[in-house]
């Protein structure tokens, strides 16, 4: 052996005599020191739920997303896309749809920030008027200066009484042409439903008494007026954007958010049975995959603690020994966490996996040291002969086979992929624990219990294999028969691919993704947006001409979408108009209400109705005819009432105040926006111009793709084509697009590392060439065969899963580091299926594949395929060690003739 060997062989020395010497003392220390780190990382270890502190904010693109963000704070929305069917009717009921879960969303402002489903005319500011045709202008005015002198007579003693009056008198002008009397055409049926919706309002007051809901609420709800819904292009969806809160110190970023909407999207779905909507984007997908990503984890970790104990149990024949390797491992774990309580304070999305590796991984080094101790033991020797026989004699391969896994955890570190490179010096440092653990706490633990008398005098089930040396009794045949299986598979590892669709990881089922998929198949819209900048608005206007000269380029939205053109032509028009407002007394208090003025109103409402009913009649209106006789029946029933009993007039007197209150505002709007002259950005409400214009002053132009970008080639395409544009293009198609290559890079450095940095490990441990190779075999043999499984299956490579490579690469080794060096220990005529190397080398990859096998379970597809991987991988890992290997060394010894 090389010197290097020698310093593995004179530390596990300098072990052996610390836990001879006081092996409760070491036991209560670990246990200690385990109890503290899991009590404070309990109290004080963070999670880290931040995507974009998984990449290095050092990184160019990294950068401007940051920058971006928080110039123009957080435009990360939530989507409920509302199916409409493609017409009228369906829009409709869409449209109350998202009003009436607007209404919901809208009494939590703790938890959603924003709601946008629609746009009014005073959503748009009081420049609105600026958006308007030259010609629509006109009308508009004209009808100002007709309302001017109605408002200010109203105005002089405002009350529900006369504003039936006038309203009659409205009916009754009778101006040529017109179904309405002197009511402008493109009026009337605004006009009619207004006033429905007024008599309705009577009814119900009179009839069940003023609601305490209404009290504040509008009676015509003016501020709806010309409402625009946010129907995609070809109108079989409308969508509402909504921005929840998001706390990132939790691992459920939106989780109150989200189950708050989801809730109120539930009781608005009871409310209209036949409207199919669902809720996606992408803090819905990252949530959702968030949530479903725990909860398998968790599954699979239960899983693999409980089958790794309940096989220990049955393979050794008792309860003891697998309750002392699962201590001991569980000492590793505590420590891990205080560990990543003092270097790092927090767990990312990836490094908070770290457990479920070490279930897989770190249990392993404990079964070689027990199942070499039962083979002591059944020799003949001592507790104390037994226990330094198994940590003399494994503990060199232990330390070596383990130093090769934390290799290929520490590959990573420092990579600009934070998450991976945090999640190895998390598990690769919990492997350097479970080490310790293993070599120092569970020597101990068996060394009181051998004194003591505790472990079971049956023998374990299956101490060795010796049925395996007739398998391998012909090596060559064996060889041949695998080279031969090997040869025919090739074809497959054509096959293997790598897969970058993240939305094809995630679990099947949910509704965010259906509905991603909703919106790429039957829309131009999309959660994704690209983003630049401009410092002022003519270079807007070039950048705009440019990419809409792109074909990958789909919905582009600027300040520009609410900068009018043509305002000074516009301006000449509504100059001198407010005076149509002026003199109006928008203080004027309401008139005292006085029931038999109702009641005289009532009635000549009803009069001026009924000649109208008889006008649409003749003219064959048959819509509007059926509206006005609605009308006039919820006026006669108003009336009946009030005659009946006219004290119930007093229930009138909110309405009366509502209606006096939303016609001041009305009024007072209506001058302000004919007295506009201009409109710049600086004009627009805060909630326009905060999502365009950022704090230093620059805008914002958001590019949507016009393909679906969840595929990768078109993701690349697209941003490629924006990069010709503007190499400084960012959001969250340039950032995912970035993250992907960087993980796929990572991940090839991180494996081509490994290997070297193992076959170093190695060939220090040896000085022979000869050694690395007989080493490699297994993984060499494993890692082939899986990629033409991976081939021939369908089973791909993925963002989720790439990292199972460097780990395969480690156990891989470390299956071959134990058999050779058991090997090269055999006496003459001594067989290597007679101890008990095989068996600990076969349980420890069962272990692996139990570890990781859970995720096979998974809902998330990202997982499944992880755990597909890690078990195929792990197996034929298994199979070039339990069986290639070892008629490689039958080989070699029959040519060297041993």
């Amino acid at each position: 052996m090389n010197i290097f060997y020698n310093v593995l062989e004179r530390l596990i020395r300098i072990i052996w005599r610390m836990v001879r010497k006081a092996p409760a003392a070491v036991v209560i220390c670990a246990v200690v020191l385990a109890a503290a780190s899991a009590a404070s990382s309990a109290l004080w270890l963070k999670l880290d739920s931040d995507q974009d502190n998984l990449i290095s904010h050092e990184l160019p693109f990294q950068k401007r997303n940051i920058a971006q963000i928080k110039n123009f704070g957080d435009q990360e929305y939530m989507f409920v896309v509302i199916k409409t069917g493609g017409n009228d009717a369906g829009k409709q009921k869409a449209a109350k749809f998202a009003v009436s879960l607007a209404a919901k969303l809208k009494k939590r402002p703790d938890l959603v920030k924003e709601v946008h489903y629609a746009m009014s005319a005073r959503d748009m500011g009081p420049g609105v008027l600026m958006f308007a045709s030259p010609d629509e202008l006109r009308q508009f005015v004209t009808l100002a200066r007709d309302f001017g002198p109605l408002g200010k007579e109203w105005f002089e003693a405002p009350g529900l009484s006369r504003f039936l009056d006038m309203t009659a008198g409205l009916i009754n002008g009778d101006k040529e042409g017109e179904k309405g009397g002197s009511v402008n055409s493109e009026m009337f049926n605004p006009f009619l439903g207004a006033l429905d919706n007024l008599v309705g309002e009577m009814q119900s007051s009179l009839v069940s008494g003023p609601a305490l809901e209404t009290l504040n609420a509008p009676v015509f709800d003016l501020d709806k007026a010309g409402i625009q819904y946010f129907f995609t292009r070809n109108g079989k969806l409308l969508i509402m954007r909504i921005l929840p809160k998001k706390d990132f110190r939790v691992m459920d970023v939106i989780g109150p958010s989200l189950n708050f909407v989801r809730s109120s999207l539930e009781s608005v779905r009871a409310e209209f049975p036949d409207v199919e909507a669902g809720l996606t984007g992408r803090p819905v997908l990252s949530a959702d995959e968030m949530h479903t990503t725990d909860q398998d984890m968790t599954i699979a970790a239960v899983i693999s603690v409980v089958v790794v104990g309940l096989m220990f149990m049955f393979i050794l024949h008792g309860w003891l020994r697998p309750m002392l390797v699962m201590g001991s491992l569980f000492c590793a774990m505590a420590w891990t966490f205080g560990f990543t309580l003092v270097t790092l304070g927090s767990l990312n999305l990836l490094s908070i996996v770290f457990a479920l590796v070490l279930v897989g991984i770190g249990v392993d080094f404990g079964i070689h040291i027990v199942m070499r101790y039962v083979e002591a033991a059944d020799s003949g020797m001592s507790p104390d002969e037994a226990v330094e026989e198994a940590l003399v004699h494994t503990g060199p391969g232990i330390l070596l086979g383990g130093l090769t896994s934390v290799c290929a955890f520490y590959a990573v570190l420092g990579q600009d992929f934070v998450g991976l490179a945090e999640l190895g010096l998390v598990g690769g440092t919990g492997i350097i624990f479970c080490l310790i653990s293993m070599l120092t706490v569970l020597p101990s633990m068996m060394l009181i219990a051998g004194r003591r008398n505790w472990f079971p005098s049956s023998r374990p089930r299956m101490a060795t294999m010796p049925f395996m040396e007739k398998i391998i009794s012909h090596p060559v045949a064996v060889l041949l028969v695998f080279a031969a299986l090997t040869a025919l598979a090739i074809p497959g590892i054509k096959k293997a691919g790598f897969n970058y669709n993240l939305l094809e990881l995630q679990a099947k089922g949910l509704e965010s993704v259906e509905y991603e998929h909703v919106l790429i198949n039957d829309s131009d819209e999309s959660t994704w947006f690209a983003v630049m900048t401009r410092p002022d608005l003519e270079s807007v206007k070039s950048l705009i001409a440019e990419l809409k000269k792109v074909p990958s380029v789909g919905r582009i939205e600027s300040i520009l979408d609410f900068l009018p053109e043509g305002q000074h032509e516009k301006a000449e028009i509504l100059r001198g108009e407010a005076k149509a407002m002026a003199g109006i007394n928008l203080e004027a208090r309401n008139s005292y209400l006085v029931p038999a003025e109702v009641t005289a109103s009532l009635e000549n409402l009803i009069e001026s109705l009924e000649n109208l009913e008889e006008k649409l009649f003749s003219a064959g209106a048959k819509e509007e005819l059926q509206k006005v006789t609605s009308i006039i029946d919820r006026a006669d029933t108003c009336l009946e009432i009030l005659e009946k009993t006219p004290a119930d007039a007093v229930n009138l007197t909110p309405l009366q105040s509502r209606l006096v209150n939303e016609l001041s505002s009305s009024f007072a709007w209506l001058k302000e926006i004919l007295e506009v002259r201009s409109v710049t950005p600086n004009d627009l409400p805060d909630h326009l111009r905060s999502l365009y214009v950022g704090k230093d002053g620059r805008f914002m132009v958001k590019v949507s793709p016009v393909e679906n970008v969840w595929d990768f080639e078109k993701l690349t395409g697209f941003v490629a084509d924006l990069r010709k544009i503007d190499p400084e293009v960012t959001g969250v198609p340039v950032v995912v697009l970035e993250s992907s290559l960087l993980m796929r890079e990572t991940f090839l450095e991180a494996a081509g590392l490994t290997l070297i940095l193992v076959s170093i490990l190695l060939f220090l441990s040896s000085f022979s060439l000869s050694y690395v190779l007989l080493t490699l075999v297994p993984l060499f043999a494993g890692i082939f065969w899986l990629l033409e499984i991976m081939g021939l299956t369908g089973l791909s490579f993925n963002l989720a899963n790439f990292f199972a490579i460097p780990v395969l690469i480690a156990i891989g080794v470390d299956g071959g580091v134990h058999f050779l060096a058991r090997w090269k220990e055999l006496s003459q005529g001594e067989r290597l299926y007679h101890t008990s190397t095989p068996v600990a080398v076969g349980l420890s990859f069962c272990t692996t594949m139990i570890g990781f096998g859970g995720l096979l379970l998974a809902h998330h597809r990202g997982l499944a395929s992880l755990g597909g991987i890690m078990v195929t991988g792990s197996a034929t890992c298994l199979v070039g060690c339990m069986v290639v290997l070892p008629a490689v060394f039958r080989l070699i010894e029959r040519i060297k003739g041993k």
